[in-house]
């Protein structure tokens, strides 16, 4: 097999580097929104002028979705189509699943507690299945 020339990029380099990228991106808004379920409620309940200018938890949950489903899908995309392996996909997509539930259903019908344990759990498995997504891509990448 005929190796690209030098300065160019293979599909499995341009993937590789892209899931890289973009699990970091997911890792980042997994934590942000681990963040603001266990800060919210306390800035909440010191500061209501704060409550007021940034909108309702479900405001800040919809914007969130918005950035993690194309994000979560990219980079679970290139990262499979380098390592192959369907359980990290899963997992990510179970967790993108539920994060989309608590965010268009959870506020209306569970309590605070409820939701924010739902959300915490959920970005936890989103951020680990990113995780292993970046360390496959990685482990591959150094052993080619």
């Amino acid at each position: 097999m005929l190796a690209a020339p030098s300065g160019v990029r293979s599909n499995d380099q341009l993937s590789m580097s892209a899931s890289r990228y973009l699990d970091r991106i997911a890792i980042t808004l997994s934590t942000i929104c681990i963040v603001h379920c266990l800060a919210m409620p306390v800035l909440v309940a010191a500061l209501p002028v704060l409550a007021i200018t940034l909108g309702t938890d479900g405001h800040f949950h919809a914007l969130m979705l918005w950035l993690v489903v194309p994000t979560s899908a990219l980079g679970f995309s290139f990262g499979y189509k380098v390592h192959g392996n369907a359980v990290i996909v899963a997992a990510g997509t179970a967790a993108v699943l539920v994060l989309a539930v608590v965010a268009l259903w959870g506020h209306d019908h569970w309590n605070s507690t409820v939701e924010v344990a739902v959300n915490v759990l959920a970005s936890l498995l989103l951020a680990s299945a990113h995780w292993r997504n970046f360390r496959e891509v990685r482990r591959r990448h150094l052993h080619t």
